[in-house]
């Protein structure tokens, strides 16, 4: 399955989730609450190069990263599914790959391994991969009174290094929280008129990027 769409995000540091919650609903895109609350965990994968890093601390026009996603406990691989998406500015293309793993993994390099083979038995790689970081986080989930626009509020960010060496028991928990606002490219104009009253700076940065940064000695 492929989509394209755009997706902006602001990053909030000091400010309390009931604060951001409020703002979300009192926008102008009348949002209420489209799914509970939920914990969303990733591996991103990237070749022994670090290209996907690269491509984002180089500022590429176009980039591209895949992970593989699974909800409910982090330490419990549950329905995996391959992500790929590929960025060029604001607008995003996201394909999704259904693993067919049908029995929970524990989240350890037995799992990895076996997860790196299923993903090199679907999709024709020019480089093995290797996996980097791992992302943990609590995820609210919104949508328009029209339907044209969805959002995402993140809180509870944490992650673990992989590369090179894999501890999965030490995390580094991040304070701020991450406001994303997807939609399809037809509805920008409308979206951008009504964006102003929402009060923070715009970051192309994703939370990839965000948390390989601040962990940057372990990829020297």
């Amino acid at each position: 399955m492929k989509t394209s769409r755009f997706e902006r995000k602001w990053f909030y540091e000091n400010v309390d989730v009931n604060s951001l919650l409020q703002g979300i609903y009192k926008s102008k895109f009348n949002f209420f609450e489209s799914f509970p609350l939920r914990k969303v965990n990733s591996i991103y994968f990237d070749d022994n190069e670090l290209t996907s890093i690269y491509q984002n601390l180089d500022g590429i026009a176009e980039k591209k990263k895949l992970r593989v996603r699974w909800y409910g406990k982090k330490n419990i691989i549950t329905n995996p599914v391959i992500e790929i998406k590929s960025k060029k500015g604001f607008i995003v293309n996201k394909q999704t790959i259904l693993m067919n793993i049908k029995k929970p993994l524990p989240f350890n390099d037995n799992s990895i391994n076996k997860i790196k083979k299923i993903i090199s038995n679907k999709i024709d790689l020019a480089k093995s991969l290797v996996p980097t970081i791992s992302t943990h986080y609590e995820r609210y989930y919104f949508i328009s009174a029209n339907s044209n626009v969805r959002a995402t509020l993140d809180k509870n960010l944490s992650s673990s290094m992989l590369y090179k060496y894999c501890n999965y028991k030490v995390l580094k928990n991040f304070k701020y929280k991450v406001l994303e606002i997807k939609y399809s490219l037809e509805y920008d104009s409308y979206v951008r008129k009504n964006l102003k009253n929402i009060d923070s700076r715009l970051s192309k940065s994703s939370k990839y990027v965000t948390f390989s940064t601040t962990t940057s000695k372990v990829y020297s």
